[in-house]
């Protein structure tokens, strides 16, 4: 799991690139929980380099979406490959953010 960070325009992208399991979950809680206590308050999650998740990534994304937006600021999710965006789908978590086709097209919505 390879989580790094870049501006473009206001918005913090986040890329995560490999998989979000069990066995990476921990370090991306981290990192996720670091950026949602962080200064940018429109945090963007790029997961077209991401090749699978499973519940306990789901459960890193919602406690950063949670913080971030607790916190007065906005998390978005964009580029999911067909594989992700099953899961973010059945697992209903489309329903509870959002999911934007395109990293410029999420970028425009903040």
């Amino acid at each position: 799991m390879k989580i790094s960070t870049r501006k473009a325009y206001d918005v913090l992208v986040v890329d995560m690139e490999g998989r979000l399991d069990s066995s990476t979950s921990g370090y991306a809680y981290e990192e996720l929980v670091r950026i949602a206590n962080g200064d940018d308050k429109q945090v963007l999650i790029n997961l077209e380099k991401l090749e699978f998740i499973t519940s306990a990534g789901l459960r890193s994304l919602l406690v950063a979406a949670k913080l971030l937006q607790n916190a007065g600021g906005q998390f978005k999710l964009c580029s999911a490959n067909a594989p992700v965006k099953q899961v973010l789908e059945t697992s209903g978590f489309n329903s509870l953010l959002r999911l934007c086709p395109t990293e410029s097209e999420a970028i425009k919505g903040f």
